[in-house]
Parts: C-alpha cells; structure tokens; sequence
C-alpha cells in the first residue's frame, strides 16, 4: 500500500484505492476534516441550483395538494427561502449525524482489536465512507438541469432511493425511502475497507461490523413501517 501523498490525491484515492486512503487517514487524522467540509458544502450548492431553476409555483402546487392530506398546518411554510433552508439544514445534519454514530459504532465495535483507536479517528473515517455522497450531488444536478427542474424537491435527491422511486410525501414509505441511501452498498465497502487496513480484524467480522448499523437501522425501521 501506498498512502495519499496529500489531501487531494486522499480524496482521489477514495475511489480509485481506499486502502491507500485509509492508510494516509490513519497517519493524518487531520485530513479527515476535508472531506467532512465538502459534505457540508455541497447540499448548499445543489439546492441553490434547484430552486434557482425549478418553477416554484409549479413545485408549490404539487406539494400543497399533497400537504393537504399530511401536514395541512404546514403548508403557509411553502416558501422558496424556507423550503431551501430546509432542504439544506436537513441533508447537513442528516449526514452529520450519520457520520457521529458511525463513528461511535465502529469505535465500540473494534475494541477488542489489538489497535486502540480513538473517536476523531472514526470520526475522519466515517467522513471518508459517506464522501461518495458528493457523487450523488453531482448527479442530482445533472438529473435536475436534464429535466429543467422539473422534480419535486421529495424526488430530486439521486442519493435516495426516493429520488429513483419518486414516492409521493402521502405514500407512508416517503420517509423511509427518502433517508434510504442508493450509495449504501459503497459505504459498507468503505467501512469494510477501513476495519481491515487500520485493526486485525478478520474479514468475516469486518464485513458484519461495516454492514450491521445500516441493516439494524434500516431494518428496524422498515419493519415498524410495515406492522404499523
């Protein structure tokens, strides 16, 4: 393995040689913050490209008749400056979020390795396994110029499944489908890659601890979806 030279080539490598990435994050904790920023940056601009193009009254039509149904109290919020604010405070701290408790599993979950890592090391790494949702911005922007803005907002992010399915906000499997990550399979990768390159875990445990969270999360949720 050859680490990342710099944090460019870092942010290269997690897509061409992840272990050559983890092994220059396990050096350089600090880098860890670079790719933590652009997952914080990009919601900004992807949804500042949205609203700049979308035909708001369009958009406000379509969610009003669907609001009805579900959050009639909220639909005097149907302003462009609000639903942006919105749109962006939710993916910031949804992805926040994500990155701290995958940060508290995969530190709990390899303390009995013979390396003892602290949580800012998680903390860079689990910002590495979430970095390929850059890729989902880039292409919610491309899809979003190619259909002229015409999406509804629920069904613009490709990072979702519900920007592939496009479930309407009245279907009750919207939420669940629009936090449900297209990319999920890259980031148990990403997470199986890092346990691997920075403890002696062995492969079979390393994979179940990369895929657990994702599955107890997302199952536990489905599953009360579907019995309620």
């Amino acid at each position: 393995m050859n680490p990342s030279s710099n944090p460019l080539i870092m942010l290269v490598d997690i897509f061409r040689s992840p272990q050559d990435c983890f092994t220059a994050l396990y050096e350089r904790s600090a880098w860890g913050w670079q790719p933590f920023i652009v997952l914080l940056i990009t919601p900004f601009l992807f949804w500042g490209a949205y609203f700049a193009n979308v035909d708001f009254e369009w958009l406000k039509t379509g969610l009003s008749a669907q609001m009805e149904a579900t959050n009639p109290d909220l639909i005097h919020l149907l302003e462009a400056d609000t639903l942006l604010a919105s749109e962006i405070i939710s993916d910031v701290m949804s992805r926040t979020l994500t990155i701290i408790l995958l940060a508290l599993w995969f530190n709990l979950a390899t303390r009995q390795g013979s390396a003892k890592l602290g949580f800012w090391k998680w903390f860079a790494a689990s910002s590495v396994i979430i970095f390929p949702a850059v890729i989902g911005d880039l292409a919610s922007y491309a899809s979003m110029l190619l259909k002229h803005g015409q999406v509804m907002s629920y069904a613009a992010d490709l990072n979702s499944l519900n920007g592939l399915i496009k479930l309407p906000l009245t279907n009750p499997w919207s939420p669940f489908t629009s936090s449900f990550p297209l990319l999920l399979p890259w980031y148990i990768f990403l997470g199986y890659a890092v346990v691997i390159t920075w403890t002696r875990i062995e492969r079979a445990q390393a994979i179940v601890i990369a895929t657990l969270p994702w599955v107890a999360y997302y199952g536990i949720w489905a599953i009360t979806i579907a019995i309620s």
